[in-house]
């Protein structure tokens, strides 16, 4: 309506009524989540939200009001790469327990997530990567065989534990 470039992470759903008819939709897989593109001023884009008949909420960075949560394209077209359920049963979590989870950081070397960096987390005997966005944390099912492991960019200088992958 605006003309604001959007993005709304959504899940296939199927169920049956209790008439025994199947029903197939997709629906968001959080609540009043959507991901903007911030190509106007910030006080253009409040008071475009302000005038929607929904109720929103803009995440902010914690004991900043002014500066919001912004994540850069890469990460934009990673989620939405990670979200398409052709390619994967992606796995949605809290954004707070995607990064409780202990794993080796990895990128995918190769096939349709060539270039995706994350955790990779062993459960059930199979091998998830786990990637965190602002309030959305993604957990799909990958071969380990596809993945390098990579240091962190945080603390480069910090001796790691050797672990093979």
């Amino acid at each position: 309506m605006y003309g604001i470039e959007h993005f709304i992470p959504t899940i296939d759903s199927s169920y049956y009524t209790v008439d025994g008819e199947f029903v197939k939709n997709i629906r968001p897989v959080v609540h009043n989540l959507i991901f903007i593109r911030k190509n106007r001023p910030k006080a253009e884009l409040k008071a475009i939200l302000a005038t929607s008949p929904y109720p929103s909420k803009i995440y902010h960075h914690i004991g900043n009001e002014a500066a919001w949560c912004e994540i850069c394209d890469k990460e934009l077209m990673e989620l939405r790469l990670i979200c398409d359920n052709t390619l994967s049963h992606p796995k949605f979590i809290s954004q707070e327990e995607s990064e409780l989870k202990v794993g080796v950081k990895v990128r995918i070397r190769n096939g349709p997530f060539k270039g995706i960096t994350g955790k990779l987390v062993r459960k059930s005997k199979k091998y998830f990567l786990v990637k965190s966005f602002v309030g959305l944390g993604v957990e799909i099912c990958i071969s380990r065989w596809c993945c390098e492991r990579i240091e962190d960019e945080e603390s480069p200088t910090e001796e790691k534990p050797n672990i093979n992958i």
